[in-house]
Parts: C-alpha cells; sequence; structure tokens
C-alpha cells in the first residue's frame, strides 16, 4: 500500500476517535516505505504536541516521498493555548513537507541533518524561532528546496527576530512570517517572490520573473532585479511608488482593486485611484480583480484602467465580486453611473487597437456582468479575435443562452470565436460552441 490518506471523512463523530484511527493506522504499516502520508485531523483540541510527535517521527524513518499534516480548527477554534513544542525530525527522504498545525504549537527544527531530498515545504499556523527557521530553509540543511511557503507564521516571543534565508536551488518564496524585525534572502535561482509582515527585508535575486506584491513590498530593498517583470500582481491601493519605479515594462499585471462603496468617500477614492494607475507600468497582458465586498464603481474604475493600457494584447476580468447596479434612489445622483456614461460619449470611445482577446472569470450570467461585458465590448477592438467564458458548472447552459440573447449581437464580425470553458469542481474543460455564419 504506497499511500495512506487519513481524512475526516473516513473517522466517526468522535474527536477521540481520530488520534485513535492514525495512531493504528500508523502501527500497523509494515513495509519499510511510504510514498504518501496525508493525515487530517478536524478537531483543534487533538492538537497537542504530544499526538502529532509520533507522527513526524514514522514520517521521518517511511516516508520516501510526500507528507502532509493538517490540523483543523473546526468549531472549537485554533486550539490557542499555552505553547507546546513540536519537534520536527530529519526526514531524509521526503521530497514534500506540508504542514498546517495550530497558533499554540512552536515547531522546533533539528539542530543538524540534511532534508536531502526536500524539494516543496509549507509551513502554516504556528510559532518557530526566527534563527531556527532560516537555518532549516537554507542550503546546507534542504540543499535541494525549490519551493518554500511560509504562512501565518509568528516567530517565538523573545527568539531572534531576524530571519535570513540562504539558498543555491530556491524558485518560489512565499515569506509571511509575524514579528520578522529584518529578512535577507539571497536565492540566485528565486522565480517567484512574496513577502509580507517583515519590518526590513533584503532581496538579493537576479532571475526573478513574478512578484505578488503585498503592502508591505515597498520599503524593502531589491538587489539584481531587472527593468522587466514577465508577471507582477498588485493591490492598487497598496503602497507600491517605490517598487514600481524600478520597473518600466510587465509582461502580465494583474491588478486587484479594493475600494469602498460608502458615497461619501467614493469620488475621493476615484480620483486617488486614477493618480496610481499613472504609476503602472506598461504591459502586454492585464488582469483585473474586484477585491471581495469593495466593487461598487468598478465598471467605471475598469475602464479607465483600459485608457491608461491601450496597447495590451489579452484582458482578463474577473467578474466574481462585481456588485448590482446603483440602486434607483441613487442612480441620479451616484458618482460612479456619472463617470461610467461620460466613459461613452461618442467623442470619448475606448481604443484598444491591439487587443486581440478577452476572458471573462467567472461569468454566472447576472445583470451586472451582462453589463459589464456589453460597455466592454463598446471599446473599439477592431483585432478582437476571441472571447472567452469561464462559467461554473452549475450556471450552464443558462449562461450560455443569456450570453447569445443578450451580448452576441456586441460582437463584431464574423471572425470573433466565442468559448466556454466550463469550470467543474477544480478541473475544467472546454465547450466550443459552433458559430453561426451570422450574427442578429
Amino acid at each position: 500500500m504506497p499511500e495512506l490518506r487519513l481524512r475526516r471523512s473516513a473517522w466517526t463523530s468522535s474527536p477521540t476517535s481520530a488520534v485513535a484511527l492514525v495512531d493504528g493506522a500508523l502501527a500497523g504499516y509494515s513495509a519499510p516505505t511510504l510514498h504518501l502520508l496525508d493525515i487530517d485531523v478536524c478537531d483543534a483540541r487533538l492538537a497537542a504536541a504530544t499526538h502529532v510527535a509520533p507522527w513526524l517521527r514514522f514520517a521521518a524513518e517511511r516516508v520516501a516521498g510526500e507528507l502532509s499534516i493538517r490540523l483543523r480548527s473546526g468549531r472549537y477554534g485554533d486550539g490557542a493555548g499555552e505553547e507546546e513544542v513540536l519537534d520536527l525530525p530529519v526526514c531524509g527522504a521526503a521530497t514534500a513537507i506540508r504542514l498546517r498545525l495550530v497558533s499554540h504549537l512552536r515547531l522546533r527544527p533539528p539542530p543538524g541533518g540534511a532534508f536531502a531530498t526536500l524539494a516543496t515545504a509549507t509551513i502554516q499556523s504556528c510559532r518557530v524561532d526566527g534563527g531556527e527557521l532560516g537555518r532549516l530553509v537554507s542550503s546546507p540543511q534542504c540543499p535541494r528546496l525549490e519551493e518554500l511557503y511560509l504562512i501565518n507564521v509568528a516567530l517565538v516571543a523573545a527568539s531572534s527576530s531576524d530571519v535570513a534565508i540562504s539558498s543555491a536551488s530556491l524558485r518560489r518564496l512565499r515569506f509571511g512570517v509575524r514579528d520578522t524585525r529584518r529578512l535577507d534572502v539571497a536565492a540566485p535561482e528565486l522565480r517567484f517572490l512574496s513577502v509580507s509582515n517583515a519590518g526590513e527585508a533584503r532581496v538579493t535575486a537576479g532571475k526573478v520573473e513574478e512578484v505578488v506584491h503585498t503592502g508591505d513590498m515597498d520599503r524593502y530593498e531589491y538587489t539584481q532585479l531587472g527593468r522587466h517583470l514577465p508577471r507582477l500582481e498588485i493591490d492598487l491601493t497598496s503602497p507600491m511608488a517605490a517598487f514600481l519605479g524600478r520597473l518600466d515594462t510587465v509582461g502580465e499585471l494583474s491588478l486587484h482593486l479594493a475600494f469602498q462603496s460608502e458615497l461619501s468617500d467614493w469620488s475621493q477614492q476615484f480620483e486617488k485611484l486614477v493618480e496610481e494607475m499613472s504609476k503602472l507600468p506598461e504591459c502586454e497582458a492585464l488582469e483585473i480583480c474586484p477585491a471581495s465586498n469593495h466593487s461598487h464603481g468598478f465598471l467605471p474604475i475598469a475602464m479607465h484602467l483600459l485608457r491608461r493600457f491601450a496597447g495590451i494584447r489579452k484582458l482578463s476580468v474577473n467578474l466574481w465580486w462585481v456588485k448590482p447596479p446603483c440602486p434607483p434612489e441613487l442612480v441620479s445622483y451616484c458618482p460612479c453611473r456619472t463617470l461610467t456614461d461620460d466613459l461613452f460619449t461618442d467623442n470619448n470611445i475606448i481604443m484598444l487597437c491591439h487587443l486581440e482577446e478577452i476572458e471573462i472569470d467567472e461569468f454566472r450570467g447576472r445583470d451586472e456582468q451582462v453589463e459589464f461585458v456589453n460597455q466592454l465590448l463598446r471599446c473599439n477592438v477592431p483585432l478582437l479575435e476571441r472571447v472567452v467564458f469561464n462559467v461554473p458548472s452549475c450556471c450552464f447552459p443558462e449562461s450560455e443562452e443569456i450570453i447569445r440573447e443578450k451580448i452576441h449581437g456586441k460582437l463584431r464580425g464574423d471572425k470573433i470565436k466565442v468559448r466556454f470553458k466550463i469550470r467543474r469542481y477544480f478541473s475544467e474543460f472546454a465547450h466550443l460552441i459552433p458559430q453561426p455564419k451570422k450574427r442578429v
């Protein structure tokens, strides 16, 4: 049996039976190696170091592949309480380790030994010592580590608040460790970077291709970062002037828009967003995503972005959080409606002369989504070849009928192909819709 998946779906309602099931399964496993060990405990009352430590020791001796341990908080909270120390043994044959713990557990790495084959490491929701963490994920102890994700981790009180990572193999780094005073990263092969929660940071990496910008990254120091970045993901409302000042061009720019819905502040926020747009570097592909619950006025903001990026070849828009149009009692004086109307006067058409493809994500056929797509297709798009709608399976084929009835007439010319990608759970398959010879 090369894999053991011990998940909550197989457990009874009794919390203690979860630990008994895991302990019994591991005690009964007699083969010398295990390719995958996946343990999922859904009750934080069981998240004690005394329960988890034997599982880690078993993994160190048997797992030659992937180890995943998730301690889910459930309805009893995350088990926060007095700190407990959980020792991480050397897992010399593990290729991937994913640990989602709880906030009262302090993970203590081994003082020596090498995780010789470890390529991917995820550590989430626990406490660590800054110095121990840096030694664990650096090249001497993890010589083949390529992906490192530190999520919702906190430094131990009164411990070293500096973290130093030196890795000759690391290619992806997501660093989110609270209470970090200073972070030093030396990773010559690094391709993906996202850093938050550090007071200061110095990153030395000359091959970075993708940055997920956080609100903290503007005050960090980057050496060897080039003037062109293949992909940048950024929150348009976060401080970013210093970081963007380093860039001339971006291949793919992903923008998250977060702004309040209160009318008293909306006009001021809109003016600030338009000012921030002027700082953005040029790009070939643009992705626009409204942030959750802050999507009032998304249409005028998006259209101003398109005017700013008139040379893009591909546009992707996520419509999941787009809110309905203004209620009737606000239409007459809502700033977002006035700005929207001003965008589409006869002398103010948006020119997207190089745009070849539009991708609409999370299209469910709602009125506000239909309005956005129709307004988008009022732009001048002479080279547009394809429009792709990503539709959840629960909304298909109803969304197809809505698009045919309310949007198809807006598409220009027979050469434009309309394509659906139907998302079913976490996979998708493409369904090509036959194109009519003539559009009505």
